[in-house]
């Protein structure tokens, strides 16, 4: 009778130890459920796969009231894949005015800046010609909470490999494949870097970037390798054709801060665009504008020309963000297409 108890006892037991697992479960199950609804509160509605919203959003966004879960912040990138001379363009939306957002890309902070649509805003990251091909972290902040984190991934430019050219003119004048490389490394590169390097924390444009002509002909691709008896110089803008005397325009908005005249540039101007963009204008025939002078876009700031080692009359123009040279061509096109398209 006493086996008989205890069997009836380890049974109960046993029922009730069954029931009580079944609550449990049933209790973890509406938690996820509610995890689950919560989530897709915030991310159900988004569609477009061009609009990436990280899971990081969520510790933010629940912080939030009720009526600014309606502004979810969105982001836009241009691509993750990116070649060496390639622009990364960021367009973030919904963005309210009070909340500072910056961002990271590859330990280098950089700057967002306000466009004509409320709310929205844009960065630009250049991917320099030379850089080291791989994956490379980027990270945005909203009010200094982290907000997205997304891999860049960085690949090698087919670069052209071409010959150092020497014309009898310029042997005349002194020339030589050695010279140039050693007057561009030593001098006139430092020059342009310690001007570049100057970063203005504020945009002095709104509005997509124009070409520098009328007419656009490439006749010198950026990133070309110029080589020659153990020589190597890389072409870090776009050439541009264009005969003596045609009128150069400023791609957008900005304040000079450089016009010279240089051995192996020929007359210089460099045009500071905010938050460290800057356009440079090479070989130029004449000057039109003046240092320290406020541009607006469109606005003619000299004339093309072949001063410096230059072969014939053109134009050359580089683009520097951040320090990074990127391809100007790629760079005007790309933008003006995002900000038209939103």
């Amino acid at each position: 009778m006493k086996l008989f108890s205890k069997n009836i006892l380890r049974i109960l037991i046993f029922l009730i130890s069954l029931i009580l697992v079944g609550i449990l479960f049933s209790i973890l199950n509406l938690l996820f459920q509610d995890s689950s609804l919560k989530e897709q509160k915030y991310l159900g509605t988004i569609s477009n796969s061009e609009i990436l919203v990280e899971k990081q959003t969520i510790e933010y966004l629940e912080e939030k009231s009720v009526e600014e879960l309606d502004l979810i912040p969105l982001f836009s990138f241009s691509s993750t894949e990116l070649e060496q001379g390639d622009t990364l363009i960021i367009l973030a939306e919904n963005i309210p005015e009070n909340d500072g957002i910056i961002g990271k890309f590859d330990n280098q902070l950089f700057d967002f800046f306000s466009i004509n649509s409320v709310g929205k805003k844009v960065a630009l990251l250049g991917i320099d010609a030379k850089k080291v091909p791989g994956d490379y972290s980027l990270s945005i902040f909203l009010s200094d909470e982290l907000l997205i984190e997304k891999v860049i991934k960085v690949s090698k430019s087919d670069f052209y490999i071409t010959k150092i050219i020497i014309t009898p003119e310029l042997e005349e004048k002194g020339f030589t494949a050695s010279n140039i490389s050693e007057n561009i490394s030593t001098k006139e590169a430092i020059i342009v870097y310690n001007i570049i390097n100057n970063y203005s924390p504020k945009a002095y444009f709104n509005q997509a970037f124009i070409s520098p002509l009328d007419e656009i002909v490439d006749v010198g691709a950026f990133g070309n390798i110029r080589k020659d008896n153990g020589v190597t110089i890389q072409h870090l803008g776009v050439d541009l054709d264009a005969i003596e005397g045609t009128p150069i325009y400023a791609i957008n908005d900005g304040q000079v801060v450089f016009v010279e005249e240089l051995t192996v540039f020929g007359k210089t101007i460099i045009i500071d665009h905010g938050l460290g963009i800057y356009s440079l204008y090479l070989h130029l025939s004449e000057f039109n504008a003046s240092e320290k002078e406020s541009l607006s876009k469109g606005e003619i700031i000299g004339f093309s020309g072949n001063t410096g080692w230059s072969t014939g009359p053109h134009l050359h123009l580089s683009i520097k963000i951040n320090g990074a040279s990127v391809d100007p061509l790629k760079f005007i096109s790309n933008f003006g297409i995002l900000i038209e398209d939103k």
